[in-house]
This record gives C-alpha cells, sequence and structure tokens, in this order.
C-alpha cells in the first residue's frame, strides 16, 4: 500500500536553489507551483500551478526538455495564437473598424495585469475608488468606499495570492456558501472589482455573471403587522423610561417612526439625523448630500407618522441620542417582543413593501428610498398575496388608544 504524501505545513521550495525551473508548495492554494521566471523568452513571468508534487515535477521536467531540444523556438506561438496575432495585423492596417481594434486589444493585447492577484486588484481598486471620492463623484461616497474597503477585505483575505485571470466564479460560489451571509453585497462589490479589472486591460472578462451566483435573491424579511404595532406601541410607552438607574431615557420613538414610515437607513441616515432636518408640518426629512449616495433627497412623512412624530417628548437637537444606544435599542426590542425575529435593515424593508403595495409606483418607492434605480427594488420588496391589505392598514394607521400602549 503506497504512502500517503505528506504536505509542508508552509510555503515550501522544492527543488534547489538556482535549479530550473523552480518548483513550491503554496499553502494558501493548497497547491504545487512550477516558475520559470522569464526564462523562455517572454515578457512575463511564466507560472502554472497543480495539484500533486509530481504534477508539477512532471511540467517543470517538460519545460527543461523542450528549451534543450527546442530552444526558445519552442515556446513560440500556438497556431491558434498565430491566427490571432494575424487578424490583429489586419485591424492595425485599416483593414477593421476602430471598435474590433478596440475589442481585440482589451481581450488580447491589453491584460497587463494577467500578472496581478486578487489582493492586488483590490488595493489597485480602493485606491482608484478612493482617488473617486475626493473628487465627489458618483458612486464612491464615505459610506460606500467603507463598504468596498470591508467586504473586498474578506475577499482578499480570502483569495488572496489567486491571480485574477485564475479567478473562477465557482469557487467565489463556494467561498458564498460557506459564509452563509451577505451574498447579494459580496457579489455586487466583487463584480464591481472585477469590471473595473476589464476596464484598466487586466483581464479580458468578468468572471461574475450579472445575477448573483447563489440561486435567486431571497424575499427581504419584513415585520408582521403585531410586531410593527408593538415595537410602535413600547417605544411611545416608554420615552421617558429608563432601562437602568444611571441610563439615559429610552426616547426611540422617533428612530421607529422615521425607520418604519419614511426607510431611512439606520446607520448612514438615522443616526445622523438633527431635529431641524425634520419638518413634521410640511411633511418631509431632508437627507444630505454624501450621507450615503452623493445627491441628498427629500423623504416624505406621511400622515400617520406626523401623528406619532408630534407625540416625541423631545424635538431639539440629535433625533437619537447616541449615548448607551446599543443597550436602549436592545431593551426596547426585547421589550417589544420583536429582538429574536429582527433583522438588518428590517425597518426599511417593511417601509419598501408596504409602500409598493399600497402606492404601486416603483419610480416613487426609489426616489424615497435613495437609490438610483428601479433594480435595487428587488432586495427590498417583498411581493405577498396579502400585501396590499396590509399595506392600507400600515399607511392609514393614526395611533394607538390609551388602552392600548403598552404600559411599563
Amino acid at each position: 500500500m503506497a504512502s500517503k504524501t505528506v504536505k509542508p505545513s508552509k510555503n515550501t521550495r522544492l527543488t534547489p536553489k538556482g535549479e530550473f525551473p523552480t518548483v513550491r508548495y503554496l499553502v494558501s492554494r493548497d497547491k504545487y507551483e512550477v516558475d520559470a521566471g522569464n526564462r523562455l523568452g517572454g515578457a512575463k513571468k511564466y507560472r502554472r500551478w497543480f495539484k500533486t508534487e509530481a504534477e508539477a515535477r512532471g511540467h517543470a521536467e517538460t519545460l527543461k526538455i523542450r528549451l534543450k531540444n527546442e530552444g526558445l523556438s519552442g515556446f513560440k506561438l500556438s497556431r491558434e495564437d498565430q491566427v490571432d496575432a494575424e487578424k490583429a495585423l489586419k485591424i492595425l492596417d485599416g483593414r477593421g473598424s476602430l471598435e474590433q481594434a478596440c475589442e481585440f486589444y482589451i481581450r488580447y493585447l491589453g491584460t497587463n495585469g494577467s500578472d496581478l492577484n486578487v489582493a492586488q486588484l483590490v488595493d489597485k481598486f480602493l485606491i482608484h475608488k478612493e482617488r473617486q471620492q475626493l473628487l465627489g463623484e458618483k458612486g464612491a461616497s464615505k459610506r460606500t468606499v467603507e463598504d468596498y474597503r470591508h467586504r473586498l477585505g474578506l475577499l482578499s483575505f480570502r483569495f488572496d495570492d489567486t491571480p485574477i485571470n485564475e479567478f473562477r466564479e465557482r469557487d467565489f460560489e463556494d467561498w458564498l456558501i460557506e459564509r452563509g451571509k451577505d451574498v447579494v453585497g459580496l457579489t455586487r462589490t466583487t463584480k464591481a472589482l472585477f469590471s473595473y479589472g476589464v476596464k484598466q486591460g487586466y483581464i479580458p472578462d468578468n468572471p461574475i455573471k450579472k445575477k448573483s451566483p447563489v440561486g435567486n435573491i431571497a424575499k427581504p424579511t419584513i415585520l408582521e403587522d403585531k410586531h410593527w404595532q408593538s415595537l410602535v406601541s413600547t417605544a411611545l410607552a416608554s420615552q421617558e423610561h429608563k432601562n437602568s438607574d444611571k441610563g439615559e431615557k429610552i426616547d426611540l420613538l422617533a428612530c421607529v417612526v422615521l425607520g418604519l414610515w419614511c426607510g431611512l437607513r439606520p446607520e448612514a441616515e438615522l443616526k445622523r439625523l438633527d431635529w431641524s432636518d425634520v419638518n413634521i408640518d410640511d411633511g418631509f426629512v431632508n437627507i444630505h448630500d454624501n450621507w450615503k449616495v452623493k445627491l441628498g433627497r427629500l423623504v416624505t412623512i406621511p400622515d400617520c407618522a406626523k401623528v406619532l412624530l408630534k407625540k416625541c417628548k423631545r424635538k431639539t437637537g440629535a433625533v437619537i441620542s447616541q449615548k448607551n444606544l446599543r443597550r436602549r435599542w436592545d431593551w426596547l426590542r426585547k421589550e417589544a417582543g420583536v429582538y429574536e425575529i429582527w433583522k438588518s435593515d428590517v425597518m426599511r424593508h417593511t417601509f419598501a413593501s408596504m409602500h409598493y403595495a399600497y402606492y404601486g409606483d416603483k419610480k416613487q418607492v426609489v426616489n424615497e428610498l435613495g437609490h438610483c434605480n428601479e433594480s435595487m427594488l428587488r432586495y427590498y420588496i417583498n411581493h405577498g398575496a396579502k400585501m396590499k391589505k396590509r399595506a392600507k392598514g400600515f399607511f392609514l394607521f393614526r395611533s394607538f388608544k390609551q388602552n392600548e400602549i403598552r404600559n411599563l
């Protein structure tokens, strides 16, 4: 019985120093690399990767034999590459269109970053986004760049030294399944990363498809009627309540109301709001430029939300006091019985679903949410069979009767 090969525990050179080509084991990729450097007559380094050491050493021997018997001529263009080169010459001689020349350049000649790995591409992309942010360009707000940095940091950690021309969607999909979270966000940012690589001529095609590689996007979680009603009634009754002797007052009614009936982003918008931005009488909230996207917007306050906002005990300074906020917010959700079912952005998802079911206008939902196009709605709108009836009760809601408010 053959003995099992024991793989090195760290990156290890498997050929003597100076021997050509070099064979080494890469722990992060769990593969064996054959590195011929620039010794084969090309302008770029020659590297190939194999699953087993035997395959790698076999390929290394093949290279040495070809170099000995045929010299550098043994590594000239294949017949297929010669055909492509002839096409290029015709295009460059003026017998092809400018569009054909550009297409050929991007696909065959412009891949000057084929030696880049994922981590290096991420670094270049983030520098590009930071430059866009300094110039105030669209799609490069401070929050957006932070999101890119976080998600692409995860991608870079996982696919660190993977060459970008060897990055495969199936490997990316396996990683998403292992993580089991933030599938949409990671897919979107990774696609943007490789789109940048294509535009820069580093790779000919984007390996990430237009749709998410992990099946259909699930409908977003929204609050049941009993849940949002419990959250509102608890927030209404607990404004002056303290969850500890030295703690701050709960005072989160405005947060709940503006999250549910205006769909504001909890981090980028709600936490930044001042009461001077909330015009209850005229019925709008002023969202400033560059809070999440470049352009600000005015968000409509529906009548039901006006009634509740007028019941807020405090209407000056920051809409949400940051002192002990996490503890106050956790206490409120637990008291309302929604802590265990809570999902990120669930109030924003509830607003979008209710708004579309009630008004039936995608463009209006897009404007209220602060998105740039309607395609983003598939991440927010829940198409439930009974949504119209529920949405009517949501937007025609006025307030609780005194005996319906939770007593603490």
